[in-house]
């Protein structure tokens, strides 16, 4: 269980260089690593109330930036699943995480993380898919009554508009509002993780993306046969990524398990950072095998920099 009272665990933030790229990372905790991966438009930030949860219950938890996001870089370049998938394993090598416990990815990070245990299983014991993007299309009937997932169009136009700064928070916040089981849970401090860094690199990077959202025919043959135990946790009123999207995944993945929340929407990390959590944990705590390694305690050598800060465990 997920513990009930206030604690303090700290946050590690560093840089580390993947493929000549500056990757911008958070850490937490000491034990069996955990690798969080964010979706689309979003950035480490999107884990920092479930992140503290799962240090507290004894793992190392890393929330990296895809580049093009946050405070990582911005290169020209590819940013396909199989780009990103590269890009995430060549930060787990840089700081010394062989195999990890687990791989966490929410949204397109949930696509990032499939990638990865279709082609390198042998980098995680366990994976975990949030709110997905769509990589098993669902029954014809499901599809009719699902409803309608506008992502590749909202998120172009919405990119388009985030300039200058009030006209891109007032974007943000009403997009968010959209996507979220609760409006009223999109807070100022919600709004400002996801429209700091929105700048014109990260624009261009955004619609890099979103070009290859739709491109999953490849991966969807080879998730049929992956073997690594998955655990998948959805928002029963998420709009962008309709739950019909996990009940069809969770058929086809072989050892796979579903746990819809309700009342949630498309952003369970931080609409329900504890609920999410404690599923986390408690599928971490009983299946196997494990064969990751504890990494050790430094942050990568080759970090341009960190600082250390104090999280509030709530």
């Amino acid at each position: 269980m997920i513990p009930e009272h206030e604690a303090h665990i700290e946050r590690e933030e560093g840089f580390t260089s993947v493929d000549g790229v500056r990757i911008h990372y958070e850490a937490y905790g000491r034990g069996e690593p955990v690798v969080l991966i964010h979706g689309l438009g979003a950035s480490a930030a999107a884990w920092r109330r479930v992140a503290p949860h799962l240090a507290e219950s004894g793992y190392r938890v890393l929330a990296l930036d895809l580049k093009g996001c946050g405070r990582s870089d911005r290169p020209p370049g590819d940013y396909s699943r199989k780009a990103l998938a590269a890009l995430v394993c060549g930060f787990m090598d840089n700081l010394g995480v062989s195999v990890a416990r687990a791989v966490v990815g929410h949204s397109m990070g949930g696509a990032i993380g499939l990638e990865i245990a279709a082609t390198r299983p042998h980098r995680m014991d366990l994976l975990a898919v949030v709110d997905g993007v769509k990589v098993i299309s669902p029954p014809w009937y499901l599809q009719a009554a699902a409803p309608v997932s506008p992502i590749v169009g909202t998120l172009a136009s919405g990119v388009t508009a985030l300039s200058p700064a009030a006209s891109r928070r007032f974007f943000v916040r009403a997009y968010l509002r959209r996507i979220y089981g609760d409006p009223s849970a999109v807070t100022d401090e919600v709004v400002e993780s996801y429209a700091a860094h929105a700048d014109a690199g990260y624009q261009r990077a955004m619609f890099a993306m979103i070009q290859h959202l739709g491109n999953t025919e490849d991966l969807a043959d080879r998730v049929r046969h992956l073997k690594i135990p998955t655990v998948l946790v959805w928002g029963r009123e998420d709009p962008i990524c309709p739950v019909s999207w996990g009940e069809a995944l969770h058929r086809e993945l072989p050892d796979s398990e579903l746990h819809v929340l309700e009342g949630c929407g498309h952003c369970t990390p931080e609409e329900r950072p504890g609920e999410l959590a404690a599923l986390l944990v408690d599928f971490f705590a009983r299946r196997g095998p494990r064969t990751c390694s504890v990494p050790t305690d430094r942050l990568d050598t080759r970090a341009f920099r960190f600082r250390r800060r104090r999280e509030l465990l709530h």
